[in-house]
């Protein structure tokens, strides 16, 4: 039997290491589907952007990123919400900064991966949450965790927003110091893919779709693996355990719908998107709204 190939695209982060055991162990390749799993460091903004060139078929994307590029015109459909619990931001800056807290009326500098970004659109959600406008200018593209930490080291940007366990070693080694954290009222990351892939593959999609669901639980309930987050993410065996135990891997192809709401009215604040957007048009018809 020929072998289906789908293009999928993740951040560099924990919450994929499912994805990344299931391919090491071929378990894809058993069920006849040639997964080509591709690493974006630049995060939710760049896989977008591949999503719409045709560099992929599928991605993990941040729920506010998704909603976002999709009001845009992305031709692409929310096929199940991956992680349901939200997602913990932390708030960084750099060693040498003088800036104590996200709250400072300093004028601040905000380092991004990329417009569209969740780096971007949190940075922008929280800061209309404290009564707070950033202009564009106090947005500089850095394309990944690393460029930010060489630009908060250089005092060329002094806030970064991204996921808290990520971002700790680089607290821990004493380059960048977090002075906050952030977490939105709806699911973490989304499994998206083309209205092209789901037109022509839709069986295969399932079948990807029903091998993640069985992987995720296993990794969820697994005994090892704690010990691959320490080994792969350089986590600390007590941040292992922590974020295992707050991380919720969705089983179904439900999705609440008001976490959708709540992150289509906070776009709306922002000035990101608009009033007549309808979320049930952004789902694949087999995902069920609750």
């Amino acid at each position: 039997m020929n072998k289906t190939s789908i293009r999928i695209g993740g951040v560099t982060e924990h919450f994929n290491l499912p994805w990344n055991i299931a391919v090491e162990n071929n378990v894809f390749l058993q069920a006849d589907i040639d997964l080509k799993w591709q690493f974006f460091p630049g995060g939710t903004g760049v896989m977008t952007e591949a999503l719409r060139s045709g560099e992929l078929d599928m991605a993990i994307l941040l729920t506010e990123g998704f909603l976002s590029a999709a009001s845009r015109g992305l031709p692409a459909k929310i096929v199940k919400e991956y992680i349901t619990s939200p997602l913990g931001w932390g708030i960084f800056t750099g060693k040498n900064s003088g800036l104590g807290s996200v709250y400072s009326r300093a004028q601040k500098k905000y380092a991004i991966s990329k417009l569209g970004s969740g780096s971007h659109l949190m940075a922008m959600i929280h800061a209309e949450q404290r009564g707070e406008k950033i202009s564009e200018s106090a947005l500089i593209e850095v394309r990944s965790i690393e460029g930010a930490v060489e630009s908060l080291t250089h005092n060329e940007t002094n806030v970064f927003y991204w996921e808290k366990y990520t971002t700790k070693p680089f607290v821990n080694s004493g380059q960048l110091k977090m002075i906050g954290e952030f977490s939105a009222p709806w699911s973490s990351f989304l499994i998206v893919a083309t209205n092209d892939v789901l037109h022509t593959q839709k069986e295969k999609i399932h079948a990807v779709l029903e091998i993640i669901n069985t992987e995720s639980k296993r990794f969820a309930s697994s005994a090892t693996s704690v010990s691959l987050l320490m080994s792969r993410f350089a986590m600390s065996e007590n941040d292992a355990i922590n974020w295992l135990n707050s991380t919720i891997w969705s089983g179904d192809y439900t999705i609440r719908q008001q976490g959708l709401e709540n992150a289509k009215q906070a776009l709306i604040k922002i000035g990101n998107t608009n009033h007549q957007i309808h979320v049930r048009n952004y789902c694949a018809n087999f995902v069920e709204l609750i």
